[in-house]
């Protein structure tokens, strides 16, 4: 049983570092764990060793790697609510009449966790796996004007701000402006910056753990801008908002 527990409070890192929403140092994970810091830096060098973990370019703080996003995606994607939101999906789409999905952040990417197709014979179709960059998509916007600010600086120093479309951002300075404005707005637009013709909205699902708040997934419709200004867009945000509290329920313990 002791090695069992023993085993286990690697395991509990994960979790401290996916809540601390920043890359942390040796340091501070082991001030916050509650450990010496021998004992932290093996549990690093363990997790970090077997692809849960990775160093941030300056190679002085961690993260969570590529393995523990799998990971996350594989567990909330069985996950028994999975059903129920599910359903909650279904019920968007019939009342906007649109495409919807659910996603999470995985790096500098937005992954779909699942997803509902509208009844239009005229409809974008994406699978549930699928990933798009976090930069022109209303979703991943969302994640990136949401996250700590430190955080947010690493995954746009990673990121090459391409153009997919002739209205994608791919200035910086020009992006973080649109992100202070999703911040303060709490919903994000994408006006056909990943595909032509595609309009996006979106809104976050927030966990809440005493005082912290935390963008945990988020909750988008699609529309092709033929059937679905960017005016009219945002008339369906109640629905999406109501829906995104009853989603959170389903991703969290």
């Amino acid at each position: 049983m002791n090695e069992l527990f023993g085993a286990l409070k690697p395991l509990a890192l994960i979790e401290t570092i996916a809540e601390l929403q920043h890359p942390a140092s040796l340091a501070e994970l082991a001030v916050t764990v509650g450990v010496p810091k021998p004992t932290m830096h093996r549990w690093l060098g363990s997790l970090e060793s077997v692809g849960l973990l990775q160093r941030t370019p300056d190679g002085r703080r961690y993260e969570l790697a590529a393995r523990a996003s799998n990971l996350a995606f594989s567990i909330l994607s069985n996950k028994p609510a999975g059903a129920l939101r599910h359903e909650i999906l279904q019920r968007v789409a019939r009342d906007v009449g649109e495409s919807c999905n659910l996603t999470i952040l995985d790096g500098t990417e937005v992954t779909y966790l699942d997803r509902v197709e509208s009844k239009w014979p005229l409809r974008i179709t994406f699978q549930q796996g699928s990933k798009v960059p976090a930069y022109c998509s209303a979703s991943g916007k969302l994640f990136l004007a949401l996250m700590q600010p430190a955080k947010r600086d690493l995954v746009l120093n990673k990121l090459e701000l391409e153009p997919h479309t002739e209205n994608t951002v791919t200035d910086k300075s020009t992006l973080l402006t649109e992100l202070t404005d999703i911040r303060r707005d709490g919903y994000a637009l994408d006006r056909e910056e990943f595909l032509s013709g595609l309009v996006c909205l979106a809104v976050p699902i927030i966990q809440q753990k005493g005082r912290s708040r935390a963008c945990i997934a988020a909750l988008a419709i699609q529309a092709p801008v033929t059937r679905l200004s960017h005016t009219d867009m945002l008339t369906k945000l109640p629905v999406l908002k109501e829906a995104a509290d009853a989603l959170a329920s389903t991703l969290t313990p």
